[in-house]
């Protein structure tokens, strides 16, 4: 998987698409735009491999695609989980060694802030992009706070995960526009 493409169709001659990279310590996961022609047969290739995100407007061409609200939940909920075993963890030790700092978790937006784009038909993709980005750098500084903690290594093992687990996205690949 290539990461996460999120498509809009804000009128029928036009589809516009903001590629969001998926990994470990990106300096930036914005990876780039383009607006096309609707019948643009590039448009197939910068949607393979990745996952599809799509706005309302583009829904009924491209499909639903995953869920940035479930991609900000399955964050809040992994976070939570986490905490948990934090908290285990700290219980199972004996008193004198109860003083371990809590971990220091990044703030999850749950909803997109507006962003406008140099080109107007962009707009609606662009904040879109840029919720899953500033999800996907939340979701990054977690999995590097669980990676230090070797105690929180059990959930998740000793990699970091590119995506949160429970975030819905079988299925969701494209493989052709």
């Amino acid at each position: 998987m290539r990461g996460i493409v999120v498509v809009d169709q804000p009128v029928e001659d036009r589809v516009v698409g903001w590629h969001v990279n998926v990994g470990e310590g990106l300096e930036s996961t914005m990876a780039g735009a383009w607006v096309l022609p609707s019948d643009d047969d590039r448009i197939a290739r910068l949607l393979t491999g990745r996952i599809l995100v799509t706005t309302q407007k583009a829904a009924p061409r491209f499909g639903i695609g995953a869920d940035v609200a479930g991609l900000a939940f399955a964050i809040v909920a992994e976070t939570s989980a986490l905490d948990g075993a934090f908290a285990a963890h700290v219980a199972s030790l004996p008193s004198a060694k109860r003083t371990l700092v809590s971990p220091r978790w990044p703030r999850i937006p749950t909803r997109p802030t507006a962003e406008v784009a140099g080109d107007p038909l962009a707009t609606n993709a662009l904040t879109l992009a840029r919720w899953v980005a500033d999800l996907l750098t939340a979701w990054d500084r977690i999995e590097k706070e669980r990676l230090a903690r070797p105690y929180l290594l059990l959930r998740g093992g000793e990699t970091a995960r590119p995506l949160p687990p429970g975030w819905a996205t079988a299925g969701l690949l494209t493989l052709a526009a």
